[in-house]
């Protein structure tokens, strides 16, 4: 395994990926104020053009380093529960800032909460479902090694 050919992969199609959902979810959330592609407050603040670049810009590194950030699951060496939380706080770490200078929460303190909040409920469905999985798959390889020992295959 090559980490930094890994990451770099990563971070690419989290770039191109995190450009595209970010401009969705923008469209989605305006779109009873009209469509945009942008917070109304942010072409405020910058212009209808320049606000579009700097939300694609932005959303495209959030998704470069929430992607990129997923070589920390590549380690063997970390639990999957020690795994997640380091991703969630490199996520967590670039969401806030980027989610107040986008005015995705309204620069209000409330916002980065209940982006946290649900953030965190997230992390720990997806921690569950990936650790059931796991263990689903380690019962059935135990039950194979049972079967082979026991001379039954």
């Amino acid at each position: 395994m090559n980490v930094s050919k890994d990451l770099i992969r990563l971070a690419a199609l989290g770039f191109v990926l995190g450009m595209v959902i970010g401009d969705i979810m923008v469209v989605a959330f305006t779109a009873s104020e009209g469509m945009s592609l942008a917070a109304p407050e942010l072409i405020d603040e910058f212009g209808e053009l320049p606000a579009i670049i700097i939300q694609t810009l932005l959303s495209g590194v959030l998704g470069c380093i929430c992607f990129g950030a997923t070589i920390v699951y590549y380690k063997d060496e970390y639990s999957i529960l020690a795994a997640t939380c380091i991703h969630m706080v490199i996520a967590f770490l670039t969401l806030i800032p980027i989610s107040n200078f986008l005015w995705w929460t309204g620069r209000v303190m409330e916002g980065n909460i209940v982006v946290l909040a649900m953030g965190i409920c997230a992390y720990v469905m997806v921690w569950f479902s990936v650790y059931m999985s796991y263990r689903i798959q380690i019962q059935k390889i135990n039950e194979a090694l049972e079967r082979r020992n026991s001379g039954k295959q």
